[in-house]
């Protein structure tokens, strides 16, 4: 397991506390800007919890006023009584469509202020992914993060739309019934109460039970997940190399795992609710024992009404305290989920723009590259003290064994890193004092690893700017030797791709992302291996482009093929991060040095004559 997906694996499995003030706190502070709709579902809270309590009252008061005096055979009183039945029917009825009122404003409060937090929520994470450099990318798998955008914010959506309002009417209502019961009866009330202490220790037990299960079956979900998201890409692979039995045999053990975990996070529910009836069915014949006693001629301290009341709510009071345990498995998945998405929030974005930028309209594309030293990683420097200038309109090729640092040096011109040591200048200014977005906007790139999104051509051209005419579209197409099989397609420019452009060949994919860098007009263009796998016919369709198209840019080509850079205006050969050797084609073959062991080295593996190269 790689050590960044061992990291993810391990925070998955990680589960802090189940209730965190200062989480809670930082998640609160989402809904302030919403701070009316907030009160105003807790006033329907409070409202809906006090109007639940006016029902029973209504029944107990028929029970005991006009039914009691119908039963006792009171004909002088049976028509007032009739009326005063119809009145309190007539009141039970408004209350209970009030209540539904209530409860249907109450539901859509909440979720609006859910929704509206998570949205926010949502899209301040998404920004500040857009901002993170390229090195976060290579740390963090694409599958966590997406998880973090996805399911973790989901369950903060969950926590805002049902589970605070849930646990807060869970405590308004226990409280309210508690006193209701102390109200219409303080014996029957104290039988009632007197089983807390029991269900309070085995609400502990089945919270600390349901915590560690809890963790393990998430552990397992997020294993299983990746798993199978990296098997599916890589199906290439496995049915090329016949690994789908070994495979199988691993998901079904990660899979089994998972099942396990999920079985005992049930199991723990299946015991405690259990043991809630159990408790809750003690207390209801204790209630009927003792309540018969008073309704009997022995004391006669009890209506029937009153015993009707109490009935009712000792069988709500057991409710509440069930619905918890659900609020905490809310509670739980929430804070977790809070804990990761900040993790992500508060890793600063490295790379800041500079409090007073540079304006950039037009670049006149002179680079300089000045005692520039660079490490992905501590001390370990892939650059070294690299010093060289590209002249406005130059072409530089970059060539050199892998690993060499000819991708970080272009890396470097776009700022996805900032060196330690030295400086990078365009134009003469460094490049840390231009805000990255502008920066970008005038540097284009076709790299080697084509990325293509599935949406149409045409979108993939564009990127969304909405200033670039048709007719510059077509023309970039044309000139970039793309618009042959782009018209040959049943949509043309509108035909939709498939998931990184696997509809297309690799030759027509790289023919695409050169039109893309040409659409959008940049004054400095980078070609990194550009044409590292493509046939023969394509790659003459590119040269062709390269010849027209770099005339007034300034150009970085980085290429394996020596052929294909050959007329550059200068050429720099790198070795374990050391600028070794700079100058024309002809000049660096005279050197007899680096570049003309890489010569010769080509020369003999494609068997081609030299003066293919001169």
């Amino acid at each position: 397991m790689h050590k960044s997906e061992a990291r993810s694996f391990h925070e998955d499995f990680t589960v802090g506390k189940a209730f965190d003030k200062g989480l809670m706190g930082r998640l609160l502070r989402y809904a302030l800007p919403h701070r009316k709709l907030v009160v105003l579902a807790l006033l329907l809270l409070i409202f809906v919890t006090l109007g639940s309590l006016v029902g029973p009252f209504i029944i107990q008061r028929a029970i005991d006023g006009p039914l009691n005096t119908s039963v006792l055979g009171d004909s002088s009183g049976t028509e007032a009584a009739f009326r005063e039945v119809l009145v309190l029917v007539s009141v039970f009825l408004g209350v209970s469509v009030l209540l539904l009122l209530l409860r249907f404003s109450q539901s859509l409060v909440m979720a609006h202020i859910g929704q509206r937090v998570v949205f926010e929520l949502r899209q301040q994470l998404y920004d500040h992914l857009l901002h993170m450099p390229l090195g976060f990318y290579y740390r963090n798998p694409v599958g966590r993060l997406v998880t973090r955008i996805t399911s973790d914010i989901e369950a903060l959506n969950e926590l805002f739309a049902s589970g605070i309002v849930s646990f807060l009417a869970d405590v308004l209502i226990l409280t309210a019934i508690t006193a209701a019961l102390l109200w219409v009866n303080v014996t029957l009330a104290l039988v009632t109460l007197s089983v807390l202490p029991l269900l309070i220790l085995g609400t502990f037990v089945f919270r600390n039970r349901a915590r560690k299960y809890y963790r393990q079956q998430r552990g397992h979900l997020s294993h299983l997940n990746a798993f199978t998201q990296e098997a599916i890409q890589g199906m290439e692979i496995v049915q090329a190399f016949n690994r789908e039995d070994s495979l199988q045999d691993e998901h079904r053990g990660i899979n089994g795992r998972y099942m396990e975990a999920f079985l005992r996070s049930v199991k723990a529910y299946a015991v405690f609710f259990p043991f809630i009836e159990i408790v809750s069915t003690v207390v209801l014949a204790v209630v009927i024992w003792r309540g018969g006693i008073q309704l009997t001629a022995l004391e006669q301290t009890l209506t029937f009404g009153e015993f009707y009341l109490f009935w009712h709510f000792l069988g709500r009071f057991f409710q509440p305290i069930r619905d918890m345990a659900d609020r905490y498995n809310i509670l739980q998945s929430a804070m977790a989920a809070a804990e990761r998405v900040f993790n992500v929030l508060d890793t600063p974005e490295a790379l800041v723009d500079p409090d007073e930028p540079r304006p950039v309209e037009k670049f006149k594309g002179g680079i300089e590259f000045d005692r520039v030293s660079f490490a992905y990683k501590d001390e370990e420097y892939v650059l070294k003290d690299v010093s060289f200038s590209v002249k406005p309109g130059q072409t530089v090729a970059i060539v050199g064994a892998t690993g060499a640092g000819k991708t970080t040096i272009v890396n470097l011109v776009s700022r996805f890193y900032d060196p330690q040591r030295g400086t990078i200048l365009i134009d003469g200014v460094d490049v840390r004092k231009y805000r990255k977005r502008d920066l970008r906007a005038r540097i284009g790139s076709v790299l080697q690893d084509v990325f293509l999104f599935s949406r149409s051509i045409r979108e993939n051209l564009l990127l969304n700017s909405d200033d670039i005419s048709e007719e510059r579209l077509l023309d970039c197409a044309r000139r970039a030797n793309a618009d042959g099989f782009v018209n040959d397609l049943p949509s043309a420019y509108d035909e939709v791709l498939g998931e990184r452009g696997r509809t297309l060949s690799v030759g027509e994919k790289q023919l695409l992302v050169f039109a893309r860098a040409l659409v959008h007009d940049p004054d400095i263009l980078i070609l990194d291996e550009a044409t590292a796998y493509i046939d023969s016919t394509t790659e003459a369709l590119i040269q062709d482009a390269i010849g027209k198209l770099l005339e007034g840019r300034t150009s970085i080509v980085i290429a394996h093929r020596l052929s294909t850079i050959k007329k550059a205006d200068k050429i720099l050969v790198l070795h374990k991060g050391e600028l070794r050797e700079q100058g024309t084609h002809g000049e660096l073959l005279s050197l007899k040095v680096i570049y003309h062991k890489l010569h010769q080295l080509q020369y003999l593996d494609t068997g081609t004559g030299p003066q293919s190269f001169d």
